[in-house]
């Protein structure tokens, strides 16, 4: 997208960023005028804040705009022309229970229904349905039951559930496949919790990314992947857990996922959270989907610095790659400066742990 500059008599460097998910909808601006560096930001639709500094040269002021503008970009904010970040507005929305509402009786669906900015919405996040172990039957039937308030929806996180809620392994899931089909435009799902999770098996063409986040995840959910078809989708995180909390055990059921034929749009990959994060590894090295890939993700599970040896050796075969996230780990301090050394992409190697053979787990294992 292109950059965007406004010169005055002295040199004047304006530029717009936008950030959108399914909780955020927000802008950040950044403008260099002689000495000073020139902040505003907010939600989308409103003016937002503005900040002043002031430094002591002008080529001081330019080091510290580039040096926000990469801490900016590095969390997800794309830049956008102002002329068109101005008009976008805010068009997510979370909808949850709180405990005092769970307690007075208060149904989710029917706050969902009354909300006269549902029309205008085009992502939506259900939260916390329920404190006493409820599954989100109530919330699946009454979209389906009234999909035409639906039908226009682009993005959907289900379960978006925090530990002081609930904890991953107690949120109960059920068959979201109708959920799904009553949302055909949809581009972007994200679901938290796998308990008695189906996602069916059908075509969904619209859909270009896939996160399935989960302490243990079952072969069940995988296999309805693998039975759909998902031709575009570009995007595809899953958080494999350990047995304790639902996974079955063989991370076999995961090298059909590895393949260019099943997915010829996929720039995404994402086998994370895994106990055998090493084996995972060399999936993607035997694979035939690599070449096409951008991003390889293999975070927030036991990556050691066998694995990562793995990808030091193999070189020639991840050259292209974009990003490697590797962000919670246990590789050696020596290992660390080792890839960030020799790889030629970029890497996130942060959140190490310290490795014990008895006590390492992924991120997500409560």
């Amino acid at each position: 997208q292109r950059q965007m500059c406004i010169r005055d008599s002295r040199h004047t460097m304006k530029r717009v960023f936008v950030f959108q998910d399914f909780k955020s909808q927000k802008f950040w601006s950044i403008d260099v005028r002689g000495t000073d560096v020139i902040v505003n930001y907010g939600k989308l639709g409103t003016d937002g804040q503005t900040q002043v500094k002031n430094f002591s040269s002008a080529g001081e002021a330019e080091k510290v705009a580039g040096k926000l503008i990469a801490e900016k970009t590095k969390k997800g904010y794309v830049e956008t022309l102002e002329e068109v970040a101005k008009e976008m507005k805010v068009e997510a929305k979370k909808y949850a229970l709180s405990y005092d509402e769970a307690e007075e009786g208060v149904n989710l669906m029917d706050k969902i229904l009354k909300d006269k900015k549902l029309p205008s919405l085009k992502q939506i996040t259900i939260g916390c349905w329920g404190y006493e172990g409820e599954d989100c039957s109530d919330i699946a039937d009454g979209i389906v039951e009234n999909k035409e308030k639906f039908a226009h929806f682009e993005g959907l996180f289900w379960g978006d559930i925090d530990f002081e809620e609930q904890e991953i392994s107690w949120i109960e899931q059920v068959d979201l496949s109708p959920v799904l089909d009553a949302m055909p435009l949809l581009n972007n799902l994200k679901i938290k919790g796998t308990n008695n999770l189906s996602i069916g098996k059908k075509p969904r063409p619209n859909l270009k990314s896939l996160e399935i986040i989960s302490g243990g995840l079952p072969d069940s959910v995988v296999e309805d992947i693998l039975g759909s078809d998902l031709p575009n989708l570009e995007k595809l995180v899953l958080y494999v857990g350990v047995e304790d909390y639902g996974f079955d055990g063989d991370m076999n059921v995961f090298r059909p996922l590895f393949s260019k034929d099943r997915f010829p749009n996929l720039k995404w990959l994402g086998i994370v959270d895994a106990e055998e994060q090493n084996t995972v590894v060399e999936m993607f090295l035997e694979s035939d989907i690599l070449p096409q890939l951008e991003t390889m993700d293999i975070s927030a599970g036991v990556l050691t610095d066998e694995g990562a040896r793995l990808l030091l050796d193999h070189v020639d075969k991840i050259k292209h790659l974009k990003f490697i996230n590797m962000k919670y780990n246990y590789l050696s301090d020596e290992m660390k400066k080792e890839l960030q050394k020799s790889l030629p992409m970029k890497i996130d190697v942060s959140d190490s742990q310290e490795y014990d053979d008895d006590y390492s787990y992924p991120m997500i294992t409560e």
